[in-house]
């Protein structure tokens, strides 16, 4: 039974497993030539859904505006997405793939859904959605507290 208040080796078992399964992904996609950085901007793209902002893409990450352009010069110079000046807002650039970056999407869905089965071996699927809904409520505790301290 769970009973400890937060234990740190909780927060540190979370920052841990995080952390490898990012060098694991950036492993796995190496062949891709993309740094952590590009996958990650790519797959939040992917997730964002193509059109989104700069600004929204650097809050869903969690970094700041310049890190985020600068990689986005790189996937743009590499031809994988483009940036287009906002019609509403002149200051804004929405974030879109070129059919190269939808195939390189395609490959990097592809490489993580193979790794997905080798990360998750033998745990069984109720498991695997009990963890996702714990950490998703835990993620939320953590960002309304968050935003309780401003």
């Amino acid at each position: 039974m769970f009973s400890e208040p937060m234990p740190l080796h909780l927060i540190a078992l979370f920052a841990r497993t995080s952390q490898k399964c990012r060098r694991t992904v950036t492993e796995y996609v190496a062949h891709l030539d993309l740094t952590e950085s590009r996958w990650r901007v790519m797959i939040h793209m992917a997730l964002l859904g193509e059109g989104s902002t700069q600004q929204t893409l650097a809050e869903s990450l969690e970094i700041e505006m310049p890190s985020l352009t600068r990689t986005i010069k790189q996937l743009e110079t590499a031809g994988l997405i483009k940036r287009i000046v906002d019609d509403k807002d002149k200051r804004s650039r929405r974030l879109y793939f070129t059919p190269m970056g939808k195939g390189r999407m395609n490959d990097i869905e592809s490489t993580l859904a193979a790794l997905r089965d080798e990360v998750y071996a033998g745990i069984p699927d109720d498991e695997l959605n009990t963890v996702a809904l714990c950490l998703k409520k835990i993620e939320q505790n953590a960002v309304r507290l968050l935003e309780a301290s401003k």
